[in-house]
């Protein structure tokens, strides 16, 4: 009986550990990701266009710092630290986790997520920062 005990508890120590890890692991941003989301536009809640997802060598891209969509400078910039869609504290910031209103991912007319620094995943949320790196925009 000792024995059998020593397995269940075993097992189930395991059991979390391997949660845990799935958990710990679960926000990372796979080549699917990326390919699923290039060519995404940006588009705020309130149907400001912000740009769209891709290298940095498009016009329109939030990765290209030359255009009003990746310039630091911009209102219609999510890297614009002092516009509403780049604040940390606005609603509609990629930027701010708690937001309520974070700019929507779009492809083929269909919200396929949001754009946030918010890393949950149940709610398809993508931090820009973490996808131009693990994507190479």
């Amino acid at each position: 009986m000792t024995k059998y005990l020593q397995d269940v508890t075993a097992n189930k120590y395991l059991g979390i550990i391997l949660l845990l890890n799935f958990e710990l692991h679960s926000n990372e941003i796979s080549y699917l990701d990326c390919y699923k989301l290039e060519d995404s536009i940006i588009v705020s809640q309130d149907g400001t266009f912000l740009g769209r997802l891709g290298n940095s060598y498009k016009t329109d891209s939030i990765y290209n710092e030359y255009s009003k969509y990746g310039s630091s400078y911009s209102n219609e910039s999510i890297w614009n630290d002092l516009s509403e869609y780049g604040n940390s504290y606005s609603q509609k910031s990629a930027f701010n986790e708690f937001a309520s209103e974070a700019p929507l991912i779009i492809k083929d007319g269909n919200v396929i997520g949001k754009l946030s620094v918010n890393n949950s995943y149940l709610n398809n949320n993508f931090d820009p920062r973490q996808l131009k790196t693990a994507c190479d925009w």
